[in-house]
């Protein structure tokens, strides 16, 4: 094989994995951030140097985060340069992003000319738009990020050649801190008696029936009320607030509704629920559990039986009466 040929298919082989159309990024990753709900009030604060780099990301099953803003303290001595650095995002960046110095390759997303101000914000949109700020110090990028954006790499880079060395040792204070949906997630649990079947619990947040309990539902931020119905249990009712970014948990216990039965016979009548004797007397009241039971009523030598069915949550009345029929022949 020709010898320029052989040199020249590895190279070809690295610039084929290089994506078209994007900006080599080369500089010292100080600060890998994965943004995620579970670790929104982390803070995120690092210092960066010009030309040193630091990539964010959002975790993809996030509810919660709908953007991140990137706070800025600017050093003194760069705020007598004024518009000779730059404050440049990069997103879809390659390779995987590792500690250290490294080369990356990413699309411009927006860039930012450092203000004689000795700290800004950028606000930066993931999935929707943010609302506009009338600080005069903080950006609202209009591009919106998705997660097949993600991650970004920002940097800082000089406009110009010839700048004292001693700029370079500078550090900026970078903070990065998620902007949050108005939103929170609700976890509900519920326990139910033996006997109730838990398909027939029916729960409704605000009115409205939730159709699965057992996933968590993103409610907006604020008050709200639960009910809890199930054939046999008691109905519940509670209210809750939802905090944004925050799990709120509400745990149901349901409990069976009782039943009663009143008993009315005459006396020196023995009366037997279930095989078991009744001291109640010529009447009383007494607990009855629901479902299928057996009374016996004896007087003297004289029995009589019958079945009967409570229902949950419904009394009875067990009557005896005994009385004489006279016929005309």
């Amino acid at each position: 094989m020709n010898k320029n040929i052989a040199a020249f298919i590895p190279v070809f082989l690295i610039l084929a994995s290089v994506p078209v159309f994007c900006d080599n990024i080369r500089g010292d990753v100080v600060k890998n951030i994965i943004l995620s709900d579970s670790n929104i009030k982390d803070k995120n604060e690092f210092v960066m140097s010009i030309e040193d780099v630091f990539a964010v990301s959002i975790d993809k099953d996030s509810d919660f985060i709908r953007g991140f803003e990137l706070s800025v303290k600017v050093p003194a001595v760069l705020r007598n340069y004024g518009n000779s650095f730059a404050f440049i995002l990069y997103r879809q960046i390659t390779p995987e992003i590792k500690s250290g110095i490294g080369t990356y390759y990413g699309k411009k997303y927006y860039s930012f000319i450092l203000p004689e101000t000795a700290r800004f914000f950028i606000r930066i949109p993931y999935g929707q738009q943010l609302e506009n700020e009338t600080d005069p110090y903080t950006t609202v990028v209009s591009e919106i990020i998705e997660q097949d954006d993600l991650p970004v790499m920002v940097t800082v880079l000089p406009m110009m050649k010839g700048f004292p060395s001693s700029l370079y040792e500078s550090s900026f204070s970078v903070s990065v801190t998620p902007v949050l949906r108005e939103t929170g997630n609700l976890s509900v649990t519920a326990k139910i008696p033996d006997g109730m079947d838990s398909s027939e619990l029916t729960i409704r947040v605000d009115g409205r029936e939730v159709s699965d309990y057992s996933h968590e539902l993103v409610l907006a931020s604020g008050p709200h009320s639960l009910t809890a119905e199930i054939p046999g249990g008691k109905n519940i009712s509670r209210n809750f607030t939802v905090s944004t970014g925050r799990t709120t948990s509400v745990n149901l216990e349901i409990e069976a509704l009782e039943s009663y039965a009143d008993i009315e016979v005459p006396e020196n009548t023995s009366v037997f629920l279930d095989g078991t004797k009744i001291e109640t007397g010529s009447e009383g009241r007494f607990l009855i559990e629901p479902g299928e039971h057996t009374v016996v009523f004896m007087i003297s030598d004289y029995k009589i039986s019958k079945k009967f069915t409570v229902l949950p949550g419904k009394n009875c009345k067990i009557s005896l009466f005994l009385d004489i029929f006279v016929e005309d022949n």
